[in-house]
């Protein structure tokens, strides 16, 4: 049998208190400091508002006007067609995916871009909402040669 005592000493243990606690603070600013930009689909995002959904845009790195140009309700078809199958694989590489939302009422909000590098008008980014939850989403260029792309802003 093993007997150990230890002789408690206040100054000693206050002391250590503090270290760590300083400690635990500078790891926590680190770790904030080295953190990285959103990406799409990283998160679930409430956005019940337009507000919180030209916010949830900017964080990505695109300026919108918070009023949106369109808002369209529908129903996503059950099971997803060819087409938003296609389409589902676009919402895949950002992190989203429409498969779980099958069937279910969806609304679109879309937002007129103002800052994708090289288009200056024509662009605009749509949500995708079931209930508050974003569930997708794209960049959308309605020009000549028009794209649809991801909602990560673009590398110059």
């Amino acid at each position: 049998m093993f007997i150990v005592s230890a002789k408690f000493n206040p100054k000693k243990a206050v002391r250590y208190l503090l270290v760590l606690g300083v400690l635990l603070v500078a790891v926590i600013l680190l770790v904030g400091r080295f953190r990285r930009a959103p990406s799409p689909g990283e998160d679930i995002v409430s956005a019940a508002t337009d507000q919180e959904r030209a916010a949830y845009l900017e964080s990505l790195g695109w300026t919108v006007d918070p009023a949106p140009i369109e808002t369209l309700e529908f129903s996503l078809p059950q099971p997803l067609n060819e087409a938003y199958e296609s389409y589902n694989q676009l919402q895949l590489e950002q992190g989203f995916d429409l498969s779980p939302y099958a069937g279910m009422q969806v609304t679109r909000y879309s937002y007129a871009v103002q800052n994708y590098p090289g288009f200056p008008d024509q662009v605009q980014a749509d949500l995708y909402l079931c209930g508050d939850t974003i569930i997708g989403g794209d960049i959308l260029y309605y020009g000549d040669n028009g794209f649809v792309s991801t909602l990560q802003f673009p590398e110059n």
